[in-house]
């Protein structure tokens, strides 16, 4: 039973660290995405400086 109550805070801990690398990847993924829309306006921006 002991044994139990000591493996709780490691369990916590990799929740945690899980966690913390589940948050760093989807912001990246959202930065990579926002990038992607950022390019697509500079590329239609582009076309309609060049249409003048």
């Amino acid at each position: 039973m002991v044994e139990f109550f000591m493996i709780i805070p490691l369990l916590i801990y990799l929740g945690i660290f899980i966690f913390a690398i589940y948050v760093v990847i989807t912001i990246l993924k959202l930065m990579n995405q926002r990038n992607e829309y950022l390019k697509e306006i500079r590329d239609e921006l582009k076309k309609g400086n060049s249409d003048r």
